[in-house]
């Protein structure tokens, strides 16, 4: 076989294992949005399934652990939601989702010290994602620190992300109130009943102090 006809066979070669990993990652990405739509739905119990079988197709796929943590804070599965979070980790240290569910996680167990390290890690690895913003409003809110509250949830509305986060309008719907600021609670509170946010009954209840802050948070 001469040099030539080598040299070709190579670039074949090559050339299907791009075609291959690009199928495999596109046959991927078409899964998590089958499996977004079950989670935006609220069905979390099928959602964690179907991520689940994907995670035997994918099992180092960092983001895919993350998003588990997710489901598993959701179905109120802590201790699950932390294993998912520390696997995601494992594959990647830089995985800044992975990084705020843990945050959340610690603060859940009342543990804010660690939290708050956790949402600050998140922050220097990646200053544009929202949650760990939104996460360190919630502290605030503990702390009785309204303004605070307020700042970093206006920080996080403006990384205009929250039509897949309505979670960040609702905790600063939940900052305005604390610190007075009437108005703008109302209207991000309209923002949110048009979004049809799960949790905006609870809000409203936490409003009228029906419901304990510290029971919503």
């Amino acid at each position: 076989m001469n040099k030539k006809r080598i040299f070709n066979i190579i670039i074949i070669i090559i050339g299907l294992f791009f075609i291959i990993k690009k199928f495999y990652k596109s046959a991927e990405y078409s899964n998590v949005k089958r499996i977004n739509k079950i989670y935006y739905s609220g069905e979390y119990d099928k959602a964690k399934s179907e991520l689940e079988l994907h995670l035997q197709e994918y099992p180092k796929s960092s983001e895919i652990w993350a998003y588990l943590g997710l489901i598993n804070l959701e179905l109120n599965d802590t201790i699950g939601a932390e294993k998912a979070y520390l696997k995601g980790l494992e594959l990647d240290s830089k995985n800044d989702k992975a990084i705020v569910g843990l945050g959340v996680v610690e603060r859940m167990k009342g543990n804010y010290k660690k939290a708050r390290n956790y949402y600050k890690k998140a922050i220097e690895l990646n200053p544009k994602n929202p949650d760990p913003y939104s996460s360190l409003l919630v502290l605030e809110i503990k702390n009785e620190n309204y303004q605070k509250a307020v700042e970093l949830g206006e920080k996080a509305r403006g990384m205009k992300l929250t039509d897949t986060r309505p979670g960040i309008l609702g905790n600063l719907v939940v900052a305005y109130h604390l610190n007075n600021e009437i108005d703008k609670r109302d209207n991000i509170l309209a923002e949110l009943e048009k979004m049809k946010y799960k949790d905006i009954e609870y809000i409203k209840m936490v409003i009228s102090g029906l419901v304990d802050i510290n029971d919503f948070i």
